[in-house]
């Protein structure tokens, strides 16, 4: 058995409800990982008996290549505790002085103290290395870790606010713009996380990947924020867990074959890790899910939800998928037009030629992030009305939804501009590129250096749904993760030549916007010009309309 270093678990994780410590474990061929885990579990409880630890909750999961190990912890000893979960792993005895005093040093009781005050009053607290708040958003307060007192003053002018937690596969970053727009159209000031940015009424502030807990607290401590849509990725929960458990809501959008590691090396796996969502959502909330993808079911059934104090919501291509799944609340799309039932009744949301993200409603899944985002604005107490105006108000342009089917012109050629970086995600995009009689088709196309040979070759087969008369090859610079410089190209070339592909209507370039330029090449009257952006997209629009590209 091999360990890797321990690391804080800084709120609810796939493995707890609770702040913790985790450890990556590898087997070697003999092995009996239960013996191992049970001795580390007696090693563990010893070294919390020394430190006057209460005794914690212990938890495990197997993925393909390791297992990881957790346990609870006290929420000021973290750090502490990620060196229990490393060095119990060992043979050797642990050392109870050092650790001894390294807890005393980090032990915050002043902390504990005003945690326990607010969770006395039942209200919400984000916690990190720096600072403390209790509240939430423009009904919240910060203070530094360092300026506390010891006793905590009245706390009777915080409270909490709307917010829903928006996970999944694919989809995710479109359902939570839906639902800040839906947000907006209350006339609430909306917090947003994405993996484009950090957004606040609307407005990008600061862009880069926020979809982890850090990206969580910064908008849900913003004195301005009266609601959030928090989009929450797989890496951040895993790594660190979730910044609240507070929400109004959870969707799950779907799960696919992406981002399949040692770790979590399975759909069925996947389903679990993103179910672990419902740990972030007050009791009374809801937790929502997509009833047409089949893994996500069956993790649900398996796991027995809800096993907590929420409730379940559906949401569905159509009725059918929605027989025999328990809960009151359920969406789906039927005779154009998204319709909702509750405990209420039914109703209609709004019909599909209204709502343009969903192209009346020949995106699939558009029409889906749609289900979702309404089910998450029920879930905050949204009206209907409102929900209706919000998706009709919500479009595909590059201000609305920046980088999920957007679509440009130049020359007489259509461009359509997305993220789409996995095989789902494309099969998605290609039932809309009939929308746009063409010629010519022009895919640009690349792939992030973590996916494996084989992921590669299924994108590969996916993107031939296009039809493409011509393949650019672009490298991603920012996504290489251990490849080296000009691989991915050349990969994807080869899986397209093995594919049929003419090795003529193949380009190698370089980086993306080389792609880019490489692509416009083709831009003539009655081509279509399909752009799979990863790298940058604000630089790729950026030299689009330099060469004139319009969304008009």
């Amino acid at each position: 058995m091999q360990s890797g270093a321990g690391r804080r678990l800084t709120g609810p994780s796939w493995w707890l409800s609770s702040p913790g410590a985790a450890v990556e474990i590898a087997f070697a061929d003999g092995d009996d990982a239960d013996q191992l885990f049970a001795t580390w579990c007696e090693r563990v409880t010893e070294a919390a008996t020394q430190l006057g630890w209460p005794a914690g909750d212990f938890a495990r999961t197997t993925g393909a290549a390791c297992a990881t190990w957790a346990f609870a912890a006290p929420v000021d000893q973290l750090s502490t505790a990620a060196d229990v979960a490393e060095a119990a792993c060992g043979l050797e005895p642990l050392d109870f002085e050092t650790l001894r005093h390294q807890a005393q040093a980090e032990a915050q009781p002043h902390v504990r103290a005003w945690l326990a005050a607010a969770e006395a009053s039942d209200l919400p607290w984000l916690l990190d290395d720096d600072g403390l708040t209790i509240g939430l958003g423009a009904f919240s307060q910060t203070w530094l870790l360092s300026a506390l007192s010891e006793t905590p003053p009245s706390l009777s002018h915080l409270r909490t606010i709307p917010h829903v937690l928006v996970t999944g596969t694919n989809g995710k970053t479109t359902t939570a713009r839906m639902l800040a727009r839906i947000l907006r159209h209350h006339g609430l000031f909306a917090g947003n996380t994405s993996t484009d940015g950090l957004m606040l009424d609307g407005q990008l502030v600061t862009p880069g990947d926020w979809t982890g807990p850090g990206g969580a607290r910064h908008v849900l401590r913003n004195l301005r924020v009266q609601a959030a849509a928090l989009e929450t990725a797989r890496g951040g929960l895993l790594r660190r867990g979730l910044a609240s458990r507070w929400a109004d809501g959870a969707v799950v959008t779907n799960v696919s074959d992406d981002h399949l590691d040692a770790q979590v090396g399975s759909e069925a796996l996947m389903a679990e890790a993103k179910l672990a969502i419902r740990k972030g959502i007050r009791p009374g909330g809801l937790l929502i899910l997509n009833a047409s993808c089949a893994p996500l079911v069956t993790a649900a059934r398996r796991l027995r939800l809800p096993d907590g104090p929420f409730s379940l919501a559906w949401f569905a291509a159509s009725c059918a998928d929605l027989a025999d799944l328990p809960g009151q609340i359920r969406a789906w799309s039927e005779d154009d037009a998204l319709v909702m039932e509750t405990a209420a009744g039914r109703h209609v949301i709004a019909r599909l030629e209204d709502i343009p993200a969903t192209f009346a409603g020949h995106a699939p899944h558009n029409v889906a992030n749609a289900l979702a985002a309404a089910l998450a604005a029920h879930a905050m107490a949204i009206p209907a009305e409102t929900i209706a105006s919000g998706l009709a108000a919500f479009g595909s342009t590059v201000a609305d939804n920046p980088g999920r089917a957007n679509v440009l012109h130049l020359n007489g050629a259509t461009i359509l501009v997305d993220f789409a970086h996995n095989p789902d995600g494309v099969r998605q995009l290609a039932a809309l590129v009939d929308l746009w009689p063409s010629t010519q088709r022009t895919l640009l196309i690349g792939q992030a250096g973590d996916r494996t040979d084989e992921l590669m070759h299924a994108l590969v087969q996916a993107t031939l749904a296009f039809r493409p008369s011509r393949i650019v090859l672009k490298d991603t610079d920012h996504y290489l993760r251990g490849r080296q410089k000009g691989e991915i190209p050349l990969v994807l070339r080869r899986y397209y030549l093995q594919e049929g592909v003419a090795e003529s209507a193949l380009t190698v370039t370089e980086d993306e916007l080389t792609g880019v330029a490489e692509t416009l090449l083709d831009a003539r009257p009655g081509h279509l010009l399909i752009l799979l952006i990863h790298d940058d997209f604000p630089s790729a629009i950026a030299r689009l309309r330099a060469a004139g590209a319009t969304e008009a």
